[in-house]
């Protein structure tokens, strides 16, 4: 920020982080909609299995909605994650303590950061953040089309 002093800084910073938390909350609903398809495929698997009549189509459609929904949990859980580190941040940051050395260090031994990744700016890491809800919300579509794809299969049969 040209011509910003410090105390602007930070606070552009503070906010910067929040708004990025508060983005990767949504994926809460995309969670959400995701258990719901993966319950759902999950079921019509073990209704296939003892009633045994579903097309192959079917049966391949709602198995891989399971393997997206796996997917989908991971990445909520990410983004969950990201959020509420985020949330932390924003507070430390807009209290004037934020320390991005520390923060990589810590992360680093947790082994929660490749350490090719230490040291970049927030600015980029919040916009590789804001990617989790956008994958979540596509996997998400995904499963809705599989669903749908053995649904239709199952009628046509």
């Amino acid at each position: 920020m040209t011509g910003a002093n410090s105390s602007d800084v930070d606070a552009a910073q503070a906010l910067r982080l929040s708004v990025t938390a508060h983005a990767l909350a949504t994926a809460r609903a995309f969670e959400a909609l995701s258990t719901g398809f993966t319950l759902t495929a999950a079921a019509a698997l073990a209704v296939a299995a003892v009633v045994g009549v579903a097309s192959v189509v079917a049966v391949v459609a709602f198995a891989l909605c399971l393997v997206v929904g796996l997917a989908a949990k991971w990445t909520a859980l990410r983004a969950c994650f990201d959020a509420r580190l985020l949330a932390m941040l924003a507070t430390d940051a807009g209290s004037g303590t934020p320390s991005t050395g520390v923060f990589d260090s810590v992360m680093l031994e947790l082994q929660l950061l490749p350490p090719a990744k230490a040291g970049r700016d927030w600015l980029l890491r919040c916009r590789r953040a804001l990617r989790l809800p956008l994958w979540l919300g596509a996997l998400v579509t995904l499963q809705a089309l599989l669903i749908a794809a053995a649904g239709c299969s199952v009628l046509l049969d």
